[in-house]
């Protein structure tokens, strides 16, 4: 699936600032399942026949004035395994809630200029010609989704966005910001979840310092008429308080004061970013090999994942790719993509590298890059080190030989073992057996280790795949609808608490 992270690694989500800026209703709950479903994106052609589509052929569209539709597929299996401890099995009934609360939620009132802008700069601006027949209309609102459908057992989720949002989420040349959605992940209030991807897009604009109108932040929280003191104190305040202590992002507001007597009006903040430690000084990098290897490897295998955000691709394929250069050196292709633009994606660097490295008039490409960007000397200056540049390519030989053995293992590997609850395959002849081990088995999956503990010493056994798989080789079903019970009454005893704490799926912090 295209976005989607390795385990252990940031799952990174890029969403057009356009869509950050606007006003809509969502909760805490539906805003993670939009981060994560764009994180998911991928594009159908018009017929609809689900292929992915190439940037050749989005641009056959362009030119044909087509319309076409952005589909997103995942799986809420992927989400367990990744994060179990805000994901909990037991709460998948609240995602379908969740689901459904967001069809009713699709409208996002845009600034209209700005959408206007957006498309035509993208070439899509034919798109809104074609549903929209006022010239200049003063109030946008957009349907951003078309449906969502759900299909258990497996949780498979599949969001099909509009033709007037699609062109948003196709591989944009700017105005979009990648934020990690591990960091909102953590965020419990939802003013903290508007705010951290405001706060990326404005970092991602080299705007460190901005106010906010009062009207302005009424908006994003989609409040209509609430005290200035209380926006503050419930909204303003907590949200920056979390993301200080939960995000890498260190934020101080401070309020705007007009007129006579110091009216507040709105909000200033200021916005900077944690750098993440470095693992090695520039000295290390310049003089081991080891250590400049493992760089190496950390970061080509970064540019991967966020390179993936816009189309499957492998570490190996970009060591591939930085190898086949003629005449720029990789390490100074690398230090050209590190640099490039936040704001913009990768995959435009990539293209300028080989645009530029096959441009017969240009006789110091390497030196064109660095001047193609402004930035700090220092920043990454090890790169620029001849030790660094003739070490670079046989690193990346080593590095791409590595990955594509790993990549040949992964492929033969066998598929992978059946689950420590899932008996073996036994012949059931009974078939009231089979419904019964169906059902013990479709609830085991939700129990708790400490629940499956407890279950274990109320059945006086040690293993219970082995316990289960002997009572449906001999049949026993009394002892199997013992066992169905036994679950069946700590599901109630969940549900019973759920309750008590009068538990919301659309208001709650369902996820924690």
């Amino acid at each position: 699936m295209v976005g989607m992270a390795k385990k252990g690694r940031p799952w990174r989500v890029r969403e057009p600032n356009l869509l950050i800026e606007a006003k809509q209703k969502m909760t805490r709950e539906e805003l993670l399942v939009w981060a994560w479903c764009l994180a998911n994106a991928r594009f159908w052609i018009t017929d609809g026949d689900g292929r992915e589509l190439t940037l050749e052929e989005l641009e056959e569209i362009r030119k044909k004035q087509e319309v076409f539709y952005a589909v997103s597929e995942v799986e809420l299996e992927e989400l367990r395994r990744r994060f179990p401890d805000h994901f909990s099995p037991r709460k998948v009934k609240y995602w379908r809630e969740v689901l459904k609360g967001m069809e009713k939620k699709i409208v996002f009132e845009v600034n209209c200029e700005a959408y206007k802008q957006v498309l035509e700069d993208l070439g899509f601006i034919y798109i809104l010609e074609k549903f929209v027949k006022k010239k200049d209309p003063t109030y946008c609102g957009i349907a951003t989704i078309m449906g969502v459908f759900y299909s258990e057992p497996k949780g498979e989720l599949q969001v099909v966005y509009t033709p007037l949002v699609a062109p948003l989420l196709v591989l944009l040349k700017k105005w979009f910001t990648i934020y990690n959605f591990e960091e909102i992940l953590n965020l419990d209030l939802k003013a903290s979840i508007v705010l951290y991807r405001l706060f990326k897009e404005k970092l991602g604009l080299k705007r460190n310092e901005f106010e906010l109108s009062k009207e302005e932040l009424l908006d994003l929280f989609n409040l209509e008429k609430i005290d200035i003191r209380d926006l503050r104190r419930q909204y303003i305040e907590p949200a920056v308080k979390e993301i200080n202590e939960k995000t890498r992002l260190k934020v101080e507001a401070e309020p705007v004061r007009r007129g006579r007597g110091g009216k507040i009006v709105g909000f200033r903040f200021r916005v900077e970013e944690e750098p993440r430690p470095e693992e090695a000084t520039t000295k290390d990098l310049v003089e081991n090999f080891d250590v400049l290897k493992k760089w190496f490897k950390k970061t080509i295998e970064q540019l991967a994942e966020e390179l993936s955000i816009h189309k499957p691709v492998s570490p190996a394929e970009i060591a591939r790719s930085l190898l086949s250069l003629e005449r720029i050196n990789p390490a100074v292709a690398i230090w050209f993509l590190l640099h490039y633009p936040k704001s913009e994606a990768k995959l435009y660097a990539l293209e300028h590298i080989k645009w530029v490295d096959s441009h017969p008039k240009l006789d110091l490409p390497n030196k064109y890059l660095q001047h193609s960007i402004q930035v700090p000397k220092k920043e990454l200056q090890f790169l620029w080190d001849q030790r660094v540049k003739h070490a670079a390519i046989s690193i990346l030989q080593e590095l791409k030989k590595e990955w594509e053995e790993k990549q040949e293992q992964e492929s033969k590997k066998p598929e992978s073992k059946k689950a420590e609850s899932e008996p073996e395959e036994i012949e059931i002849r009974n078939p009231l057996v089979g419904i019964l081990a169906e059902e013990i088995l479709s609830e085991a999956k939700y129990l708790s280790e400490e629940e499956k503990q407890k279950l274990k010493k109320e059945l006086g056994v040690e293993s219970f795949r082995d316990y289960l798989r002997e009572l449906i080789r001999s049949e026993d079903i009394t002892n199997l609808q013992k066992m169905r019970v036994m679950l069946e009454k700590v599901k109630q005893e969940y549900e019973k608490k759920t309750m008590e704490k009068e538990i919301d799926p659309f208001d709650s912090n369902i996820f924690t």
